[in-house]
C-alpha cells in the first residue's frame, strides 16, 4: 500500500509535468553560468577564479530568494489544492514586496562595493582585480533576478512551468551570443574578456525579467495578479506567511551564507584549489539540476495533495519520491564517472589543478546519491509538507555546527587532501538526508496550512 504510488500513472504524470520543465529551465539557467566559465576558461586560471568567487556572493542572494519564494510556495501550493484563489493573490503581493526590497539592497551593495565583497573570499589581489568589474555588472541583474525567481516559484505552485522554461531557452541563446560577442570582441565591439561575460549575463537576465514578470502581471490567470494588487494586504495571511515562510527564509539564507563561506575557506587555499573548485562545481551543477527539479516537483505535488486534505496519499507520494531520488543519485554518479574526462578537455589548466579536479570528482561519484536524497527530502518533501521549522533547525546545526568547522579544520589545521576538505565541507548533505528521512517516516512532518 505504501509503495502504491510507484505504480500510479497519475502520480508520474503530475511529477513529470512539473519536473521536466523545471529541470530544463534549471539546466538552462545553470548553463548560462556554465557558459561564462567555459568561455572565461580560455583566459586563464586567474580569470576563472575571479568569476568563481564573484559567484559565491551570488550564492547568498540565490539561496535567500529560494527561501522567499519557497516559503510562498508552501502556502500557495496548498491554497491552490484547496481552491483559495483570492488568498493566493494577496500572498503574491506580500512576497513580491519583500523580494523587491531585498533584491534592491543586494544590488546597491554589489554595485558600490564589489572589491570589498571579494576581499571577504580571497586576499589574492590579481583575483580581486579580475573579479571586481564582473561582480559590479552582475550586481545590476540582482533586482531583475530576485523578482523573476520569486514569480517563477509562484507560477510553479500552480503547475505553470512552461512560461519560465520558454524564457530560459531564449535567455540561454541570448547569453551564448552576447558572451561570444563581448568576451572576444566580435562585430566591431571591443574585446572585454571577463567583463564581456558579465555584459552577456545582464542582457539575458533583463530579458528573463521582462518575459516572466510581464506574463505574470498582464496575462496569468491562476493568481490574477495585476499592478493594482501590489499593495494588497491581510494581517492573517501575513502572520501565516511569516509562520511558515520565515523559517524557510532564515534556513535558506543561512545555508547560502554557509555555502558562500565554503568559498571563503577554499578561496584562502591554493589558486589551484580555487580553480578546481570552480570547474568541478560548474560541471556538477549541470548534472545535478535533477536535484532541484525533483525537489520542486515533490514540494508542489505533496503540497497540493495536503491542500486537498489527503494526508495519507501525501505520505505515500513522499515514500515514492525518496526511492526515486536514491535511484537518480546512482545514475548521476555514473554520469559523472563517464563524463569527467571529456568535461576537463574544455579547460586549459595546469596538471596540478587537474589532479585536484579528479579528487573532487571522486567525492561527487561517491556521494551524489546522498546529496540527491538530502535535496529531495529537505527542499521538496518536508518543505511541501509545511515542516519548515524543523528544516530551519536542521540546516543551522548541520551546516554551521558540523560542516563549516570541520571543513576549516580539514583545510587549515589538519592540512588534508582536497577530497577530505570537500568531504567535511559537504558533510551536511549526509546528515541532512538521514535526518530528514527519519523525520518524514515518523509522520511528524505533515502540516496543514490551507
Amino acid at each position: 500500500m505504501v509503495l502504491s504510488e510507484l505504480k500510479n500513472r497519475i502520480f508520474y504524470a503530475k511529477t513529470l509535468h512539473i519536473m521536466i520543465p523545471v529541470m530544463l529551465q534549471s539546466l538552462i539557467s545553470v548553463g548560462i553560468n556554465f557558459l561564462d566559465n567555459i568561455m572565461i576558461g580560455t583566459l586563464g586560471e586567474t580569470a576563472i577564479s575571479g568569476v568563481a568567487l564573484s559567484g559565491q556572493f551570488f550564492v547568498i542572494f540565490l539561496f535567500m530568494f529560494m527561501g522567499i519564494g519557497s516559503g510562498a510556495n508552501v502556502i500557495a501550493s496548498q491554497y491552490w489544492g484547496a481552491g483559495k484563489k483570492e488568498d493566493m493573490k494577496t500572498i503574491a503581493a506580500i512576497v513580491l514586496r519583500i523580494a523587491f526590497v531585498v533584491s534592491a539592497i543586494f544590488t546597491l551593495a554589489t554595485v558600490l562595493f564589489p572589491g570589498g565583497i571579494l576581499r571577504i573570499y580571497t586576499n589574492n589581489a590579481a583575483i580581486i582585480t579580475a573579479g571586481s568589474g564582473y561582480l559590479r555588472l552582475l550586481g545590476c541583474t540582482f533586482l531583475f533576478n530576485g523578482l523573476c525567481t520569486t514569480v517563477t516559484t509562484l507560477l510553479r505552485s500552480t503547475g505553470h512551468v512552461k512560461i519560465p522554461l520558454i524564457s530560459s531557452i531564449i535567455a540561454f541563446v541570448l547569453n551564448l551570443f552576447f558572451n561570444w560577442v563581448f568576451i572576444f570582441g566580435k562585430f566591431g565591439f571591443p574585446c572585454l574578456g571577463v567583463l564581456g561575460a558579465a555584459v552577456g549575463t545582464v542582457i539575458a537576465r533583463l530579458f528573463e525579467f521582462c518575459f516572466i514578470c510581464g506574463y505574470f502581471v498582464f496575462f496569468e490567470k491562476s493568481f490574477g495578479y495585476r499592478f493594482r494588487h501590489a499593495f494588497l494586504t491581510d494581517a492573517g495571511l501575513i502572520k501565516q506567511y511569516l509562520t511558515f515562510s520565515l523559517p524557510v527564509m532564515i534556513s535558506d539564507t543561512l545555508l547560502g551564507i554557509g555555502l558562500s563561506l565554503t568559498g571563503v575557506i577554499v578561496g584562502h587555499m591554493s589558486e589551484e584549489f580555487i580553480t578546481a573548485n570552480s570547474i568541478v562545481n560548474s560541471g556538477n551543477q549541470l548534472l545535478t539540476v535533477v536535484n532541484t527539479s525533483m525537489a520542486a516537483a515533490s514540494a508542489v505535488v505533496i503540497g497540493n495533495t495536503i491542500g486537498e486534505g489527503d494526508t495519507d496519499r501525501a505520505y505515500r507520494e513522499g515514500i515514492a519520491y525518496i526511492l526515486l531520488s536514491i535511484l537518480m543519485g546512482v545514475i548521476l554518479s555514473a554520469l559523472i564517472f563517464l563524463l569527467k574526462g571529456t568535461y576537463m578537455t574544455f579547460y586549459s589548466v595546469s596538471e596540478t589543478t587537474k589532479s585536484v579536479c579528479n579528487e573532487l570528482f571522486l567525492y561527487l561519484i561517491i556521494f551524489s546519491p546522498m546529496q540527491m536524497l538530502a535535496y529531495c527530502t529537505s527542499k521538496g518533501i518536508l518543505r511541501g509538507s509545511g515542516d519548515t521549522r524543523f528544516l530551519m533547525v536542521a540546516d543551522i546545526i548541520l551546516l554551521w555546527v558540523v560542516s563549516l568547522p570541520l571543513g576549516w579544520l580539514a583545510g587549515f589545521v589538519w592540512h588534508l587532501s582536497p577530497f577530505w576538505v570537500w568531504f567535511f565541507l559537504k558533510l551536511e548533505y549526509c546528515g541532512k538526508g538521514l535526518l530528514c528521512l527519519w523525520r518524514f517516516l515518523s509522520k511528524k512532518g505533515i502540516k496543514t496550512v490551507a
